[in-house]
């Protein structure tokens, strides 16, 4: 079959759309870059808000419009699948594989859809480790899911379950099959990755062994809960292979916020993790998510969040208005902010968040730094650094899946120009 894979949601969600790819190529199927090529189109889905779950339905339909006359079967799978039944009803959709399922999702398949086998398949044993059509200069890699918190907000406890952890040896093995296929950077992603856990092995182990036993050239960490900040994994940048960036989600910086939302931190708590991390690790960018007109949030409240936000200095802030999730303790709490209200707060936060990220690019002009050069977008390179600044440059679009050291020489509005020293 020609597959092709819509993703919607989070880096968690993606790191499962590349599994999935490598898994369909592995055994015999061809991964397309286009609908309208497509036999089978598999839709991982999202849930975290009502705006998600509305884009993942008009997903699971685009292959029923799209199909005409021919065959197009459509997969869902993910959040949304967690209500098999709702998600069966959806126009034009196939097959729901449950997303306590989606490890399975090539197997479904198979069975769903016998005629469609390749004949020399064999998907017992799988190899994960194929080269992705989409590019393999960074790979996402799943290793732990589902969360045992209960914040006001969010649905993920219900849509994918309890927290579990893939072990340490899979995912080191995992690690060095991406490098030998050739993936110059591989990012560590879960819901909660601080949560990942292997008998008496914690995450600063599981880090230390995909840089000592691997011959992974960057590494990556996605979102570490703030109260997770282990002092043992701070040790560990010691090795410049491993990203200075991190993803803390504030969600708010008003405590009082903080309390109703169900998160176990204070907003100043929050402010000297901030502090102990930059004493440790120079240079870092640190990532957040903050939710303005949660249920009950006052004037005075949204002042507080907004000066937390601008004085912890984030190299990106992630902005949502809160979005009433059927199914979680903050649908139903008193004094909800009207959605005019929740408009006009975003405003001000994503003005907040603006300065931050540019006074942290602003720091870094005339630095020298390490690029990952991806794919050349309309001609132009474009890159990351290890700590999370876009970099665009016309050097840069012959240098795919390369690193080179560039100097930072200008702003750009979602980045920093950059000059090419050495390759």
């Amino acid at each position: 079959m020609r597959v092709y894979f819509t993703n919607l949601g989070c880096k968690l969600n993606q790191a499962e759309i590349e599994g999935f790819a490598r898994d369909f190529l592995a055994a015999g199927h061809e991964v397309v870059g286009s609908l309208s090529d497509a036999d089978l189109h598999v839709v991982n889905s999202c849930t975290v808000t009502q705006t998600a779950a509305r884009s993942s339905r008009k997903a699971a339909g685009r292959g029923h419009r799209a199909a005409g006359s021919r065959t197009l079967r459509t997969v869902l799978t993910g959040c949304y699948a967690s209500d098999p039944t709702a998600a069966a009803r959806l126009a034009g959709v196939d097959l729901v594989v449950p997303n306590a399922e989606k490890d399975r999702l090539l197997e479904r398949v198979h069975a769903a859809f016998p005629d469609a086998v390749p004949a020399f398949s064999d998907s017992a044993i799988p190899v994960p480790y194929v080269p992705l059509p989409f590019g393999n200069t960074r790979a996402l890699l799943k290793v732990e899911d589902g969360c045992n918190m209960r914040c006001a907000f969010c649905i993920i406890p219900s849509t994918r379950g309890r927290q579990r952890s893939r072990p340490l040896r899979k995912v080191v093995d995992e690690v060095r099959g991406l490098v030998e296929a050739g993936y110059r950077e591989v990012v560590v992603t879960g819901v909660q990755i601080s949560a990942w856990q292997d008998g008496d092995a914690r995450l600063p182990e599981l880090v230390r062994a995909l840089l000592e036993e691997t011959e992974v050239p960057r590494l990556r960490l996605t979102s570490i809960a703030p109260w997770d900040l282990d002092e043992r994994l701070l040790e560990l940048w010691s090795d410049r292979r491993l990203c200075r960036h991190l993803h803390l989600s504030l969600q708010s910086g008003c405590t009082e916020t903080l309390r109703r939302m169900r998160r176990p931190y204070t907003a100043e708590g929050f402010l000297q993790i901030l502090e102990r991390l930059r004493a440790a690790i120079p240079g870092v960018a640190v990532t957040t998510d903050v939710i303005v007109g949660f249920p009950g949030e006052t004037e005075d409240e949204l002042r507080q969040s907004l000066a937390t936000v601008a004085a912890a200095g984030f190299a990106k802030v992630h902005a949502f208005p809160f979005s009433p999730r059927a199914g979680t303790e903050a649908a139903c709490l008193p004094d909800p902010v009207h959605p005019g209200e929740r408009k006009e707060r975003m405003a001000r936060l994503l003005a907040v968040a603006d300065r931050s990220e540019r006074a942290f690019r602003r720091a870094h002009l005339g630095r020298r730094e390490t690029v990952l050069w991806e794919k050349p977008k309309d001609g132009l390179g474009q890159g990351l650094t290890d700590n999370y600044l876009r970099v665009l440059c016309p050097e840069g679009a012959g240098l795919a899946g390369r690193f080179s050291e560039v100097e930072l020489v200008g702003l750009e509005e979602e980045g920093m120009a950059g000059r090419v020293v050495l390759c």
